[in-house]
């Protein structure tokens, strides 16, 4: 009896001992191992802008889904590469950044670590590569609803368009602001000025003046910083703005009618939870209306400071708005991403 049970003992210590051989270590997203997120940002956080809703949704995504993350602020160009391999060397298991200048650091990077996983949002460009997504945003589709409520403002029936570069998600948006606005608006008017510039309020001020002599009464950016400036002249000749990228109700409460915004923060977050339930993909991704990445945001001080004319097409705009945005998620009404200069 006594050698039957040695017997088992030797025959259960090798099952164990084999098992042990044949389990590889635990991969990213494996029972028992903590995922680790990394972000590398290119702008200062701080200013409630597109990194600062990325930190926030990054710090969610952590109590969520009991993951490690670590960000780094590489505000220098010489930086972007040796930022993204650091993490990548280091064991990182997603790496997410932001903006065109990260794209060729993160090709490199991106094909020395092919174990890694990357995601870059608004890179203006497809990265075809296994182990990276590219998150862009469907801008078009709220630029539509921001037609709408364009035409039903202006009174003189032409619109503004002031732009950093005539790039082909600008012209999209262009051309669906302008379907938008004709939607209620058959007769509008669309002007497109290109500063060539992202980042010279100067600039954008001489457009905004430019368009406002032909005629324009409301004036929407694609522009980044340039847009202050077109703030600045809408404040001097009393017109309304529709600015971009972050709010700025607070700067020209009488100004800004609303802004446009691309949800960085929240899509970065998606993208994280489809990493942390295993399914990840790689290729383009348009972040859109449905999933909440892109939106109108309203300016709670400019209703009271209308006539009551102005309030009622202001109010029958919103709810022309509120529906479209409910059909457009449902698929009951597309938005076509026009690139075609008109």
């Amino acid at each position: 009896m006594k050698k039957v049970i040695s017997i088992l003992m030797v025959l259960a210590m090798t099952l164990v001992l084999f098992a042990g051989c044949g389990n590889e270590p635990a991969g990213p997203g494996k029972e028992n191992e903590q995922l680790h997120v990394a972000m590398i940002i290119t702008q200062s956080l701080g200013d409630a802008g597109p990194m600062d809703s990325m930190n926030t949704n990054l710090k969610k995504a952590e109590e969520d889904f009991n993951i490690k993350v670590s960000t780094f602020e590489a505000l220098q160009p010489s930086q972007y590469e040796e930022a993204l391999r650091s993490f990548a060397r280091d064991g990182a298991d997603f790496i997410a950044t932001a903006m065109p200048g990260m794209v060729e650091p993160l090709k490199l990077v991106a094909a020395e670590f092919p174990e890694v996983k990357f995601c870059i949002l608004f890179p203006l460009e497809e990265i075809d590569m296994p182990n990276v997504t590219v998150v862009d945003f469907a801008t078009w589709e709220m630029f539509y609803l921001a037609g709408i409520i364009g035409g039903s403002m202006t009174e003189t029936g032409v619109i503004g368009h002031v732009v950093g570069a005539e790039q082909s998600s600008i012209v999209a948006d262009d051309n669906a602001f302008f379907e938008g606005a004709k939607l209620v608006n058959e007769n509008v008017k669309v002007f497109m000025s290109s500063t060539n510039t992202f980042d010279d309020p100067a600039k954008g001020k001489e457009a905004a003046l430019n368009l406002i002599g032909q005629g324009c009464d409301i004036i929407f950016t694609n522009a980044a910083k340039t847009g202050l400036g077109v703030i600045e002249a809408g404040k001097e000749k009393g017109i309304y703005v529709i600015a971009d990228s972050s709010p700025h109700s607070d700067l020209a409460p009488e100004t800004i009618l609303f802004d446009t915004n691309c949800a960085y923060g929240p899509s970065l977050y998606a993208q994280i939870k489809l990493l942390a339930e295993g399914n990840f993909q790689a290729g383009l991704h348009f972040a859109d209306l449905k999933e909440g990445g892109v939106e109108l945001l309203l300016n709670p001080y400019i209703r009271d400071k209308m006539t009551t004319e102005q309030q009622e097409k202001y109010d029958a705009a919103l709810q022309m708005v509120e529906e479209m945005r409910a059909k457009i998620i449902s698929g009951e009404v597309v938005v076509e991403r026009n690139i075609e200069k008109r």
